[in-house]
């Protein structure tokens, strides 16, 4: 009798088991979880994970090795739609941008004025579900623009989401700001700075005496980051080729935000 009631426990919880397995109560399968569109016209730079600020003049130098590159509409993992429109980023008339496929950076994924600032990032953000890049274009010695864009995912789905990005920028920010404390001789002018937005402009002092002319701006739009930069790595007493025109702030931090707000329906 013992010998059969222990048979009788075993099929019972290998039934369970079963039970369990098939019913899948968590949503585990991630078969549409990575489908993302990254920008739709091919580049002809080379998209880069963001650089140290010891980094190269080339914007294609500090490419990351073998981080997967986003094919448009099928392997990222952002929503189609979310990057800015080339024609909106400064100097387009000058530069003629071209959106470049994203580079998926994974989740610990830095913005780029993270790295350039080296801003250490909260434990609470040690790690971003979904962070992606995408250069714009750019040649040494003149100026190269890249877009990250860090999301938590949807807040209409999870108010965490939206608490979250905020709380990202908000630490973001305050790096940005405090630049010269982590790299010695860094100069910061903010004009922008709304807790939802911000932007501003930075020299960054490079080795070998060189510096990174930079103009940063962010928006946070409820779940999602997405970071405009765009950089010229000079060497000591140098100019960028193309003379800085940029005109409003809200003349770039608009586009920004809007197709974030529109691809994940936040808004």
């Amino acid at each position: 009798m013992r010998s059969l009631r222990l048979t009788a426990a075993a099929v019972a919880c290998l039934s369970a088991v079963a039970v369990l397995t098939a019913c899948d109560p968590e949503g585990t399968d991630t078969g549409d979880s990575a489908a993302s569109a990254a920008p739709s016209t091919a580049s002809t730079a080379a998209p880069t994970a963001a650089p140290s600020a010891a980094g190269s003049a080339s914007p294609a130098a500090s490419k990351s090795q073998g981080a997967p590159e986003a094919t448009p509409g099928k392997a990222g993992r952002l929503p189609a739609g979310v990057w800015i429109d080339p024609k909106a980023v400064p100097l387009n008339s000058a530069l003629h941008w071209k959106a470049g496929p994203a580079k998926v950076l994974g989740e610990k994924g830095r913005l780029r004025i993270e790295e350039l600032c080296k801003i250490p990032r909260d434990d609470s953000f040690a790690e971003v579900p979904m962070v992606e890049t995408a250069a714009l274009g750019g040649a040494a010695g003149d100026w190269a623009a890249d877009e990250t864009i860090a999301s938590f995912g949807s807040s209409a789905k999870s108010s965490g989401a939206a608490q979250s990005a905020y709380g990202l920028l908000s630490g973001v920010t305050e790096g940005l700001k405090g630049c010269a404390s982590t790299v010695p001789g860094a100069t910061v002018k903010v004009t922008v700075e709304d807790g939802m937005t911000v932007a501003a402009t930075l020299t960054v002092p490079q080795s070998g005496g060189g510096s990174t002319e930079v103009h940063e701006y962010l928006t946070a739009k409820d779940g999602t980051l997405a970071e405009l930069t765009l950089h010229a790595q000079l060497p000591k007493g140098g100019h960028p080729k193309t003379a800085w025109a940029g005109g409003s702030d809200d003349a770039v931090l608009n586009p920004l935000a809007a197709p974030v707000c529109t691809a994940f329906a936040d808004c």
